[in-house]
């Protein structure tokens, strides 16, 4: 009986796994872009003059109408320090930004300026059809970086 209960709990783990990957769909992820309502779940980092590093389900980017918030790591060279109590990472909350979607062949390019973050950042997102994202990062004071993950939709 013990092992039939656990053969239930995991078909019924599995198939609910699979129901959840059915619900993206192109048109739910272009209904999100317009929207401008996603979660980019970022799950690597890809440095410009380092190696790839892996990451907890914890880095994110935020986006809900005119708010953008973002809570990324950095890995790279800066070229101007970090004053004290300046975070280190790519973190900050924008509530006025440019967002500009285009669509191409196999998804969507986003581009978002935040216009009220003091220092020049902008996030470029490559999007498939799928909800498979990459993200390149370019900030003034350091190199760009890019992120692999996912939407959170």
């Amino acid at each position: 009986m013990k092992k039939f209960l656990t053969f239930t709990v995991l078909m019924f783990t599995v198939l609910s796994v699979f129901a959840k990957d059915d619900e993206i769909t192109a048109d739910s992820v272009k209904k999100r872009i317009e929207n401008k309502s996603f979660v980019f779940i970022a799950q690597s980092a890809i440095p410009l003059k380092s190696k790839f590093v892996s990451l907890s389900s914890s880095f994110n980017v935020k986006v809900s109408g005119d708010t953008v918030t973002a809570y990324l790591p950095y890995y790279g060279e800066a070229h101007t320090a970090i004053f004290p109590g300046e975070e280190g990472g790519i973190t900050f909350n924008s509530v006025r930004n440019k967002y500009k979607m285009q669509p191409k062949k196999n998804g969507w390019n986003v581009s978002i300026k935040p216009e009220d973050v003091k220092y020049g950042v902008e996030l470029n997102f490559d999007i498939s059809k799928s909800g498979n994202v990459m993200l390149r990062v370019t900030d003034h004071r350091r190199d760009p970086i890019t992120f692999r993950g996912f939407l959170d939709l």
